[in-house]
């Protein structure tokens, strides 16, 4: 029946049959709840998609405009229903740019396609978000390039592989900010550290292709606790003040570059912005790992459990983690025992997928008090049923660095309230640790520096002697033990060990700079110069080495020498009181009173009170 044929006339106006009316009343409620691309759905993808999803970020296509989601409008439901996208693996945690969908945002978005993904009113459709062009935070102060050229094949496995960048600074700066800009598709994520040992320059040249093999940064490490990398979509902030994190001359960017081939070959070099901040570090971030090398996987085998535990000897607040696991890990989380018998979540990935690791940082930072018990539980499936497991046939996997080994690492960034709640912390941590890996003479050798600052000197005397016998061939441990000797006033051990660790590397300048010292205290002065010489040649850099070296100059009556390295100090670090005042004494020998007078006014500055430097500053005419 046609609707208007059963119409009525009352006054003139034409109404409509009572059921005609509801059907079209629930027609308009029905119409009412479809979203358009106008009313809801643009903001849900604008929030969630395009961070990534836009022009030179690597994702392969644009989500940006209602043309751009309408062609891929059912793939982008499929992979949010699945879960893959938006990526954001943990299922526990209040993190900074969780990038998860609401079940009503889900709803919507299916809504939307099922109704065949109406626009609506495009003079109301918000604009897409418009994103900086290069550097989020403008210039940087600071821009580094890899030095090296990684080539991405058309086709193949994917690359792990490290970089080392050399930073060229002048003097120590501390640093506010860093951003990685992979400038290539190819590039799936990177991983930032900071290597002040340059061990990772001689791993580099034992490989003759750029750069080196690994899941590990070689000597580098998170600098003053902070997690630094890149991945897509990642925002990039400044550090509070006091909250930056030091870069000192000498010091070298390890770049971690995890690659996918995308179809054809691809030459990446990425840049590193910096960015710099007068504001000094205050409040360094600590570094706790949770880890375990008890990894042994048969094929097959779908539930494989690696646990990790420290308790914690002082308070701390917890500020960020860095979870880490390779291709079979299936699921992880940490818990928080508490000294009251409660138990607190720390965070949990249900589905961990190494192609979308990250470190996460909390939103409110989590305290806890001491006596606290931090662990970490990770599930490991090596069967077929993991669709991650990339071995085909399936084989045993083991503990390693490599990509095709397994780890599980979890490390805290936190704070403590003292600076002796640090010392504390680090023994506990090396102490547990030690417990997994009693043979490891790294941790013996840390474990000795430990106890030798607390004046445990027999604990630390019989920590490093084992060392020693594990690794001779190591030159820290023996340079490690010569200090211990110099600290329990014993001049020839010392001396025998430094020289043994020269003997092992001839360029470690540490050992060079405490032969120096022990040179000058026997007077001789010739020593003296030739290993804090030697020292400035390999670090020059280092304000300490210049400062040593002009002391050397100094009590050998070279004096023009002494004034040019103490003012290399101070170029290298304008607030090192030992070269400012030393250099005042120079320039007061030299005759020079005036540029005596003010070096010394500098020196009173840094240290204000100080009789030594108020006589010196008299004789200056001050």
């Amino acid at each position: 029946m046609d609707i208007c044929s059963g119409a009525l006339m009352i006054r003139g106006v034409m109404t409509l049959p009572r059921v005609v009316s509801v059907i079209l009343a629930s027609a308009s409620a029905i119409a009412a709840q479809t979203p358009t691309w106008a009313d809801g759905v643009a903001a849900i993808v604008h929030r969630s998609c395009t961070p990534c999803h836009r022009p030179g970020q690597p994702a392969p296509f644009s989500l940006r405009t209602f043309e751009d989601v309408f062609k891929k409008r059912s793939f982008v439901l499929e992979v949010i229903e699945d879960g893959y996208m938006p990526p954001w693996q943990p299922s526990h945690g209040d993190f900074v740019g969780d990038r998860r969908l609401a079940e009503a945002d889900v709803a919507a978005l299916k809504a939307w396609v099922a109704a065949g993904a109406p626009r609506g009113d495009r003079d109301g459709e918000p604009a897409p978000p418009r994103y900086v062009s290069g550097w989020q935070l403008g210039t940087p102060d600071l821009v580094l390039e890899m030095p090296d050229v990684l080539e991405v094949p058309a086709a193949g496995p994917d690359i792990v592989r490290n970089f080392v960048v050399p930073v060229a600074l002048d003097r120590r700066r501390f640093v506010a900010a860093v951003e990685i800009l992979p400038g290539n598709p190819a590039v799936h994520h990177a991983v930032l550290g900071v290597d002040r040992t340059r061990s990772s320059r001689r791993q580099d040249a034992r490989d003759e292709a750029p750069g080196f093999p690994g899941m590990t940064l070689g000597g580098a490490s998170p600098p003053d606790g902070h997690f630094l990398g890149w991945t897509p979509g990642k925002s990039v902030r400044r550090s509070a003040d006091g909250m930056s994190w030091r870069l000192s001359p000498g010091d070298d960017f390890v770049l971690q570059l995890h690659a996918v081939p995308v179809g054809k070959v691809e030459r990446v070099q990425p840049k590193i912005g910096v960015w710099f901040t007068d504001q000094p570090m205050r409040q360094p971030f600590e570094m706790v790992m949770l880890f375990s090398e008890e990894i042994d996987i048969p094929p097959g085998e779908d539930g494989f459990v690696v646990r990790d535990h420290l308790v914690l000897p002082v308070p701390v607040t917890l500020h960020a983690i860095y979870p880490h696991a390779h291709y079979i890990c299936r699921r992880m989380q940490a818990t928080a025992s508490l000294p009251d018998g409660s138990t607190q979540r720390l965070f949990a990935i249900d589905e961990w997928d190494f192609d979308w690791q990250d470190d996460y940082r909390y939103v409110q930072p989590v305290s806890l008090p001491a006596g606290t018990r931090v662990a970490m539980e990770y599930v490991y499936d090596n069967s077929d049923a993991n669709d991650n497991n990339p071995n085909r046939p399936l084989r045993r996997v083991r503990f390693g660095t490599e990509s095709a080994d397994e780890m599980a690492t979890l490390t805290f960034s936190l704070t403590v309230q003292r600076p002796a709640d640090r010392e504390a912390l680090e023994l506990a941590s090396v102490d547990r640790d030690l417990e997994k890996l009693p043979r490891a003479w790294n941790l013996l050798m840390r474990k000795s520096r430990l106890e030798r600052a607390r004046g445990n000197w027999e604990v630390a005397q019989r920590c490093i002697d084992e060392a020693c016998e594990i690794s001779p061939g190591a030159p820290d441990v023996w340079f490690e033990r010569g200090v211990l000797a110099s600290t329990r006033q014993q001049p020839q051990r010392a001396e025998r060990d430094f020289r043994r660790a020269l003997q092992l590397d001839p360029d470690h300048a540490m050992s060079h700079m405490q032969l120096g010292t022990i040179c000058g205290r026997r007077g001789d002065d010739e020593g003296a110069l030739r290993h804090f010489g030697a020292a400035v040649r390999l670090i020059p850099k280092a304000p300490e080495a210049h400062q040593n070296f002009a002391t050397a100059n100094f009590a050998s009556g070279r004096l023009d020498a002494a004034a040019r390295h103490y003012r290399m100090a101070l170029k290298l670090d304008d607030s090192y009181f030992n070269a400012q005042f030393n250099l005042g004494r120079v320039l007061l020998a030299q005759g020079r009173r005036a540029e005596a007078k003010r070096a010394l006014q500098r020196a009173a500055e840094l240290r204000p009170g100080l009789k030594v430097v108020r006589d010196l500053l008299k004789q200056a005419g001050g």
